[in-house]
């Protein structure tokens, strides 16, 4: 059966696409800027689709002519670009999710699987849990609250099977997509190349952060659960949860030739403050059996074998 994932050609869609081609399934990828060199390795085993998620016609059609049974849904604006341009952000995220989502229902799409982020709980340094009030402050974060609330207006008003996981901070190497916390990453890819690097968050900003291997695991996980299980519906995932000074220690402790600094840049600081306070992913694991399996030490040991062979030629 054909899978769709909307923003297919990111290192977790094509992680995804992976493991979905591993196990037979049919596979198309669905991107406004399809970045082919990240696909080259699966090429000829995925269907590459450009298209806009705003775009009413170009969603229904992709679903419909391919037969979609599921969608993984992963294309959005991030943080930094959709504050500085909330009309785009507003197409994209708001009326892609509702494309997505109208396409699922008029074309009988078994699964819709949504990607929201930890970022609806802005303003949270307290524990969070699945009951804690969500207030996003930023326009992607809004969108993504939006989707998940039109998400489960179609669970209850079509019986569509709409499920959804609450990442945080997804870590993989080679984004070049400036948003808020992408500062882990690319202090790790700068460290691994021997560049200095400036964090722009405050030393005490917590930020939680998961692997895009495991991103891609808990998208799959979430998918296979029996329907039965599924009782919270929209799951959060607490992933590796450090303030930003103990992630540089970290980095520093793995990588000793690291040269970070911390430089804040005052608009970042406004948008996430002191970050996030630690989150509780009990349903997850209790519904589905999700668990993580890249630790800050398996990250970094992963990313060096992605990144020094480019490093070294």
């Amino acid at each position: 059966m054909v899978k769709l994932i909307t923003g297919g050609t990111g290192f977790v869609g094509c992680e995804l696409a992976k493991m979905l081609i591993q196990r037979g399934e049919g596979v198309v990828l669905f991107d406004i800027a399809p970045n082919y060199e990240a696909v080259e390795p699966i090429k000829d085993m995925v269907t590459v689709v450009r298209g806009d998620l705003a775009n009413w016609s170009e969603v229904l059609n992709v679903v419909k002519d391919h037969k979609v049974k599921s969608i993984f849904h992963l294309g959005a604006m991030l943080s930094i670009p959709s504050d500085a341009n909330p009309w785009a952000a507003y197409r994209v995220n708001a009326d892609g999710m509702m494309h997505v989502l109208e396409a699922a229902r008029l074309f009988e799409v078994e699964k819709v699987i949504f990607t929201s982020t930890a970022a609806v709980y802005s303003g949270h340094t307290e524990p969070i849990g699945e009951s804690t009030v969500q207030k996003p402050d930023g326009m992607y974060a809004l969108t993504k609250l939006f989707g998940e609330l039109l998400g489960r207006f179609y669970a209850k008003k079509f019986r569509l099977d709409f499920r959804a996981v609450r990442f945080p901070t997804v870590v993989g190497p080679g984004a070049r997509t400036r948003h808020m916390s992408q500062y882990m990453p690319w202090m790790i890819e700068h460290a691994i190349a021997g560049e200095p690097f400036e964090v722009w968050v405050e030393e005490d900003c917590r930020n939680p952060c998961i692997y895009y291997k495991d991103a891609a695991n808990a998208l799959l996980m979430l998918h296979d659960a029996p329907r039965e299980n599924i009782k919270t519906r929209i799951y959060n995932l607490a992933g590796i949860s450090l303030t930003a000074r103990e992630f540089v220690d970290t980095v520093t402790r793995y990588i000793p030739s690291a040269k970070i600094t911390f430089k804040p840049d005052p608009e970042v600081v406004k948008l996430i403050g002191k970050g996030f306070g630690l989150i509780d992913d009990s349903p997850a694991r209790r519904e589905w059996g999700w668990s993580m399996r890249y630790g800050m030490q398996e990250m970094i040991e992963d990313f060096k074998k992605t990144l020094r062979p480019a490093v070294e030629s």
